[in-house]
């Protein structure tokens, strides 16, 4: 199972808020965990609790680099992510970090089959935009007394499809998106994909400081958008 869930391609269905904007369609999803999720520095513990989502940002990663200086902490950015991104889904409940390991209840379905053991809900709502920036995000935080004071943000490096896209739902297009260290890019925090046995490690962090990833991938958005300037000059 462990090595199917990783050859798994994240695909997914979105719509934007902009309601002329909206691309309605429903899909049958499945959401896994799979890595161990933990704080910055800190062992495995059973006490820790984090939220977990999945969505965009509406001004995609490149908007991290226009983000107010109110959002450089931990429980800032959180609001400002809140504001500025919209939702597929959420881990409902939240998740003990350390207690994650390959088991159906780490697997969650969303969709018409009642028969499933793991089934939350009916089907999604698509998130796609025609408008805002696709890419697909996983979103972590923990907090602590009441505030959150670690956050996690990783890419699947791809983006929610279109679900008028003709090829939707064709050979090689899935519905089922697993979070696991080995899947995702760190632009918040770190993701060690050799760690626990191959199933991978996730780490938040109380700082949110762009990881050697998101350097070079703001690096190269920068230089798309000279180039762009450029060719509009």
């Amino acid at each position: 199972m462990k090595q199917a869930l990783k050859l798994v391609t994240l695909i997914a269905l979105g719509a934007g808020f902009n309601i002329s904007a909206l691309v309605a369609a429903e899909t049958e999803t499945t959401a896994t965990l799979l890595s161990i999720i933990k704080r910055q520095g800190e062992v495995y513990s059973s006490s820790d609790t984090f939220q977990v989502s999945f969505g965009s940002l509406n001004g995609g990663l490149a908007s991290l680099l226009s983000k107010d200086s109110s959002a450089n902490g931990a429980a800032g950015f959180a609001s400002w992510y809140a504001a500025n991104s919209r939702t597929f889904l959420s881990w409902t409940g939240g998740v003990v970090g350390a207690n994650i390991v390959e088991s159906d209840d780490f697997i969650r379905y969303y969709g018409p089959n009642t028969s499933f053991e793991t089934r939350q809900g009916d089907s999604l709502t698509s998130i796609f935009s025609n408008t805002q920036n696709n890419e697909a995000l996983a979103f972590i935080t923990y907090s602590f007394g009441g505030s959150v004071t670690e956050v996690g943000l990783f890419t699947f490096n791809t983006n929610w499809s279109d679900p008028s896209d003709p090829n939707f739902g064709a050979t090689g297009l899935f519905d089922i998106f697993t979070l696991s260290a080995d899947n995702v890019s760190a632009v918040y925090g770190s993701a060690d994909s050799a760690a626990n046995g191959g199933y991978g490690v996730l780490s938040t962090s109380s700082v949110p400081e762009p990881s050697s990833m998101s350097l070079m991938l703001f690096g190269a958005t920068a230089l798309v958008a000279l180039r762009r300037l450029r060719k509009n000059v």
